[in-house]
């Protein structure tokens, strides 16, 4: 009882994001969108069919252990044993397990600010933001697997300042590194938290070498920095990514090679062919230009005084529109900080750890945003979700910071910020969780046509 009392805003918090992941989860007929595939997929697993997917199979088996999970809850209704299609299935079975990653994200974030700053109410910051995003509320709604990229990226982002903290703690690196393997066996883009990790390591041993550290927040153990340290971030997510691809191998009686052959042959060829209406330009993204229709349907009612009412019952990919643009503002003027600090580093030889974490932040922005430029291939704004979980951290700083002045006019930017950002949340929420609205309700929120 004394740990709640004590951390009760961040059960708080886990509450309000548990509750909008799970309400009515059930409620959208399955499959929707990329449903088609995951779940599909994670069935034949269980039936034993063969099949073909363009992304390595770790994401499929967290959809197929949801699927085997369910069915031996006491309330369910189907048999397993007599189900041979997606459609046979409640779609519960294969986005309850989605619905718990996303709200685990929300804690593992919490963790990852405390451990960067030291700072409980900067860490519930991040903790609210990650919550009521909505692009993570939708996907965390559904049998889809990039919620579970994101929660494993943040884990071994997590992990990795944990170990950078502790002296020998050579068991957290190990872990960091799993994770990371395990991230881009969800997806190849996953990569961007791998490049994060390597190029912060390597940073982190050249300022070691070059500039002396004000031991503020306790960032970091220098002693833990090595060589070695380089070689296994760079080495063992990759040994874990090809131990997870076994069983899938085993499976179909392939080999990894010819895997990974098809796989890239089907994102490198036939580009045109492939261009979604949903697609978006990656630059695109941080201002949400094309949000994701997932579902929609309509119906006629009829109201109490007789009149005909029209419906609509829609879920688009639809992130906090205020999150969104005040996240964006925050990544630059992070970016611009971090510029004149990083002179004065250069010229007094001295280096601190709000600057080594902010350091890793915008690492984890860019290195999960940038790379997408050189990709020819049909991408979506649901690909900007690993970049954007780092944004929401720059801007819980940011808002952090700005709470500690004294200045009214910095009070009243941090409380304008937070309610403009949580009125968002609200405003967007039945398009989000696909509740009953009018046609005209609906039209209202769809503040530009790319936005339809």
């Amino acid at each position: 009882m004394v740990f709640i009392r004590t951390h009760w805003p961040i059960f708080v918090i886990l509450i309000i994001g548990s509750s909008l992941r799970f309400y009515n989860l059930g409620l959208i007929p399955g499959p929707v969108f990329d449903e088609v595939f995951y779940p599909t997929f994670g069935l034949n697993y269980i039936l034993g069919k063969s099949f073909f997917s363009v992304h390595p199979p770790a994401g499929t088996y967290l959809i197929s252990l949801s699927i085997y999970i369910y069915h031996f809850l006491p309330w369910t209704e189907t048999v397993l044993a007599s189900v041979t299609s997606i459609s046979d299935l409640n779609p519960i079975s294969y986005r309850w397990l989605s619905a718990l990653a996303g709200t685990s994200i929300i804690y593992v974030a919490y963790r990852l600010c405390f451990e960067l700053f030291n700072k409980r109410n900067l860490a519930l910051l991040a903790a609210l933001f990650f919550a009521i995003d909505g692009s993570l509320l939708v996907d965390s709604r559904f049998g889809l697997i990039n919620v579970y990229l994101s929660l494993f990226g943040l884990l071994s982002a997590l992990f990795l300042i944990k170990f950078l903290k502790v002296a020998e703690n050579l068991s957290s690196l190990f872990i960091s590194c799993f994770f990371l393997g395990l991230t881009f066996a969800i997806k190849w883009n996953g990569l961007g938290f791998w490049l994060t990790s390597l190029l912060f390591i390597l940073l982190v041993l050249l300022f070691n070498k070059q500039f002396k550290t004000e031991r503020q927040g306790n960032l970091l153990n220098q002693s833990q920095i090595s060589k070695f340290n380089v070689l296994s971030v760079s080495l063992i997510p990759f040994l874990a990514y090809l131990i997870l691809w076994i069983p899938d191998l085993l499976f179909h009686g392939s080999e990894l090679v010819d895997k990974h052959s098809q796989i890239i042959s089907y994102h490198t060829s036939n580009i045109e062919q492939k261009l979604h209406p949903y697609s978006s330009s990656w630059f695109t993204w941080p201002i949400m230009l094309r949000p994701i229709a997932y579902y929609f349907s309509s119906q006629e009612i009829l109201t109490a005084s007789g009149n005909s009412l029209t419906v609509f019952n829609a879920v688009h990919l639809f992130p906090n529109p205020a999150l969104a643009l005040f996240s964006l503002i925050a990544i630059f003027i992070m970016t611009l900080n971090w510029l004149n600090a990083f002179s004065k580093v250069i010229s007094s030889k001295i280096y601190d750890s709000d600057f080594l974490a902010t350091t890793f932040i915008l690492l984890g922005f860019f290195a999960n945003f940038l790379p997408w430029a050189l990709v020819s291939r049909s991408a979506f704004i649901y690909h900007y979700q690993p970049a954007a979980c780092f944004s929401f951290i720059a801007l819980a700083y940011l808002l952090y910071r700005i709470s500690l002045k004294e200045e009214t006019e910095y009070k009243a930017l941090y409380i304008c910020s937070l309610v403009l950002i949580v009125t968002s949340a609200i405003y967007w929420l039945p398009i989000q969780l696909g509740l009953d609205i009018s046609a005209e309700a609906f039209q209202a929120r769809m503040w530009i046509d790319s936005w339809i």
